[in-house]
């Protein structure tokens, strides 16, 4: 195994509010919901606590208002094992929360925007970024970065001229317009099966072609049970099929899959070890509620895999 990676995780935390309906209701319609105990997530703090899980070291950075609800969710993070000395603190933001609703075996999510406009990196989270060795993030969390005159595509071409790579989850593609830019410094991408569908409108035919041709070297297709898709620039497509497993919330299953195929290639595992590892330890956090329910270690992986028949030596060896 090769020395410890510095990892940067560059996006949204909130508080997720829970309820349970017995059916997710139509337009105008009114119905009784169960009030569930909140949890801390947003995305890219779901996927941070995952990575901190396995005991790498990990800091993280967004902009948040400094009220108690921002205080709290700090916090959560820093008993993550997550440094978080780099937070940007804007008053004009309101609070970070999701709304999810459990209904029908799915989650349907509400996320209130914070009209986040920008984030103004400090002289020392720039220089903590030109040191990295990876960021982990999403294009609405890259594009506000600003670092004095530096717009994010700046930003960017800065930390990756100095050898850091940048990994992107893109959940749905839900690009706006000027997004395209940033695909130019995207080393790797995540995306689900309606952000590939979405990609595939944007390019108007071969993705794979399209992002390629932007400069990306891999994109990976979460899905869902199914498992998932690796297209590779050098290498061959494949998949690997997921686990059937007792579903209970899958708030937080994609952010689990991303960050662990992400350790396992900082552990030097090969691509398809990757995304077996990842494959295992998403399909045993949808078996718990609330969206870390992935950030469990190594030890809770290893013994899942081998309870589903898989070999646990496989993956013991880089960890």
């Amino acid at each position: 195994m090769g020395e410890t990676k510095t990892v940067f995780f560059i996006g949204d935390v909130a508080m997720d509010e829970y309820y349970s309906a017995p059916y997710f209701p139509k337009i105008k319609e009114k119905i009784l919901v169960q009030t569930l105990p909140a949890q801390m997530g947003g995305m890219i703090a779901n996927a941070a606590c995952v990575y901190a899980g396995y005991g790498a070291p990990v800091s993280f950075l967004t902009a948040l208002n400094p009220g108690e609800v921002s205080k709290a969710l700090c916090k959560g993070l820093n008993e993550a094992g997550i440094d978080t000395e780099f937070m940007v603190w804007d008053e004009s933001l309101p609070d970070a929360k999701t709304i999810i609703i459990l209904a029908e075996g799915e989650h349907t999510v509400f996320i209130p925007t914070l009209n986040l406009q920008r984030i103004e990196l400090s002289g020392e989270a720039m220089e903590a970024l030109r040191k990295a060795d990876y960021i982990y993030s999403t294009f609405c969390e890259l594009r506000p970065l600003r670092f004095g005159e530096m717009t994010a595509c700046r930003v960017l071409e800065d930390v990756k001229s100095r050898g850091c790579r940048l990994w992107v989850d893109l959940d749905v593609a839900d690009i706006q317009d000027g997004d395209e830019a940033l695909f130019g410094y995207v080393d790797t991408l995540f995306v689900n099966e309606k952000g590939y569908e979405n990609l595939e409108k944007r390019a108007g035919g071969d993705v794979c072609a399209w992002l390629y041709g932007k400069g990306v070297q891999r994109l990976i297709v979460t899905q869902a049970e199914k498992g998932c898709t690796v297209y590779c620039r050098d290498e061959e497509t494949f998949s690997v099929d997921g686990l059937k497993v007792p579903v209970v919330d899958v708030t937080g299953a994609g952010d689990t899959f991303c960050s662990s195929f992400l350790y396992g290639y900082t552990r030097e595992m090969e691509l398809r070890q990757c995304a077996k590892f990842a494959n295992y330890a998403a399909s045993r956090a949808v078996t718990e509620l609330g969206a870390r329910a992935g950030a469990v270690g190594a030890e809770a992986v290893l013994d899942w895999v081998e309870r589903h028949g898989g070999d646990r030596a496989e993956f013991e060896k880089f960890l």
